[in-house]
């Protein structure tokens, strides 16, 4: 490893430690980790997610929680509503999803979720109504959406990596990345604050949901 390589090695670590701590997950991480934290204060907010929303109709879905996949179906919803209904798709319809908050753990590897036990600490189940061990969000395969205390498995359409493939923009709000340490499939944007982006979202033309 590099000289250069450690200033960033030392901050993902720092990144994870906080992500775990928050979660009331402090115990697992060892000290040599903890103790290589460090505030990272070279993150540029980048707003070219913004030229990524070129469609004619264009929707922004605010979504601070996972909601068992309940927050993705909605964006998947509204691009089938806008394909069967009025025959539009992509790239005529955009579809953004602000991530944010205790959705944050959608934009987490599998890797993530497995040794910090995300899928416990945040009550996704998978559809053995056991935690998910993996980001059942990314790709659906095991994931479920709990009705009544009924596992029903998410519709493969409605995972991250589907709604991308359908023109989906997928942002992560900068305060929640001091936080968390995500990675989002598709090289998606680190925003700034949620709030100042769903205001340049609609600034751009998009209307709003809250899911």
């Amino acid at each position: 490893m590099s000289e250069a390589s450690l200033p960033k090695r030392r901050e993902f670590l720092g990144r994870i430690a906080a992500g775990a701590v928050a979660l009331g997950l402090s115990g697992s991480i060892p000290r040599a980790l903890a103790s290589e934290r460090r505030l990272r204060t070279d993150i540029t907010p980048s707003d070219k997610w913004l030229t990524a929303v070129t469609g004619k109709y264009r929707q922004i879905f605010d979504a601070p929680n996972h909601e068992n996949g309940w927050a993705l179906l909605h964006v998947r919803n509204y691009l089938n509503t806008m394909r069967d209904t009025y025959h539009v798709t992509h790239p005529d319809v955009t579809a953004v999803v602000s991530i944010y908050g205790m959705g944050t753990m959608q934009a987490f590897n599998d890797d993530m979720w497995k040794k910090y036990g995300l899928g416990a600490a945040s009550k996704v189940m998978d559809t053995s109504n056991s935690p998910a061990t993996a980001n059942v969000f990314y790709k659906t395969s095991g994931a479920s959406l709990n009705i009544g205390g009924t596992p029903i498995p998410i519709p493969a359409d409605a995972s991250i990596s589907a709604l991308q493939q359908r023109g989906g923009v997928f942002i992560l709000c900068n305060n929640a990345f001091n936080v968390w340490m995500g990675i989002l499939g598709g090289g998606d944007a680190i925003k700034t604050a949620d709030l100042r982006a769903i205001n340049q979202a609609q600034n751009h033309g998009c209307t709003y949901m809250y899911v």
